[in-house]
């Protein structure tokens, strides 16, 4: 069993859910994270799967390039980073269309989608339709338990089909009291690593994993925002400064593959329900 390491490509400020018009005086950060995560796969010799943000392909699409001739995966993150429940089904289909034209220059579609925040749930799973529709393999997107942001609980935590005949390899978390804890992001940067280790041995005895990054996480001076959500606020900058060190122990103690290679090494998946047990 292994993980996939995944690598939702944004900027710093994407995170924070800030109107589109704010974010365009910010201050482009990208290639800070870019370049020090981009060294440590290298390094350890680690494929990765890029889900790449449209707006941040426009704005450095020499670094779009630099991810495909390193060998890793190209996969679709939107164009804007939009909350899935606040945009329409039309708005959305407009955003996707739009980045596969985006990645002509580089491949010629997409196969993978991972919506932000994870934030397609119960109410809009008209999207995966619309992946369908528009050519999509397989989607990374729905969080199998409860978060403050999203999630579906009870959704079934194995790589599944879907309805529409898409596969669908959940992020993967685990329970901490009663709550439900992402494999990556904030929950890494917060829970010691040798106990985050210990919950990844324990998935990876059950199903291959999904670990989730931002390019971000790597800049702890980026600037700080004050005036959105606090929780948002605090699980955003938290341990920042310790990001580095800690990506170095897991890139040392497991194994990674792309998303798609882990997706297929076992096919046929079986139908599943979307909404089956986990």
């Amino acid at each position: 069993m292994k993980f996939c390491f995944t690598v939702d490509w944004e900027d710093w400020y994407h995170g924070l859910r800030l109107p589109l018009e704010e974010t365009k005086k910010f201050e482009r950060r990208i290639k800070i994270g870019h370049y020090i995560l981009m060294n440590l796969l290298s390094k350890h010799n680690i494929k990765a799967t890029f889900f790449l943000l449209g707006e941040m392909m426009e704005e450095f699409p020499e670094l779009v390039q630099e991810i495909k001739d390193e060998g890793h995966e190209l996969a679709c993150h939107t164009y804007s980073h939009p909350f899935m429940i606040e945009i329409t089904k039309e708005q959305f289909q407009s955003e996707i269309k739009y980045c596969k034209e985006l990645i002509k220059p580089f491949q010629d579609s997409y196969e993978g989608f991972r919506a932000p925040y994870f934030s397609i749930n119960d109410t809009n799973l008209w999207a995966l339709d619309v992946l369908k529709e528009e050519g999509f393999i397989y989607d990374s997107s729905i969080f199998p338990g409860n978060t403050f942001r999203s999630g579906i609980t009870g959704f079934q935590k194995e790589i599944h089909t879907l309805p529409n005949g898409m596969l669908e390899f959940p992020i993967s978390n685990f329970k901490l009291a009663v709550l439900d804890f992402g494999v990556g992001g904030a929950y890494f940067r917060t829970l010691p690593y040798k106990y985050f280790k210990y919950r990844l041995q324990n998935i990876l005895k059950q199903r291959p994993g999904v670990f989730y990054f931002h390019p971000w996480e790597f800049d702890h001076k980026q600037p700080y925002i004050k005036g959105v959500n606090q929780r948002a606020v605090h699980t955003h900058y938290h341990n920042l400064h310790k990001t580095e060190e800690k990506i170095k122990r897991l890139f040392t103690d497991f194994e990674f593959s792309p998303l798609k290679e882990i997706l297929f090494e076992n096919n046929p998946i079986p139908q599943k329900s979307i909404l089956s047990p986990a």
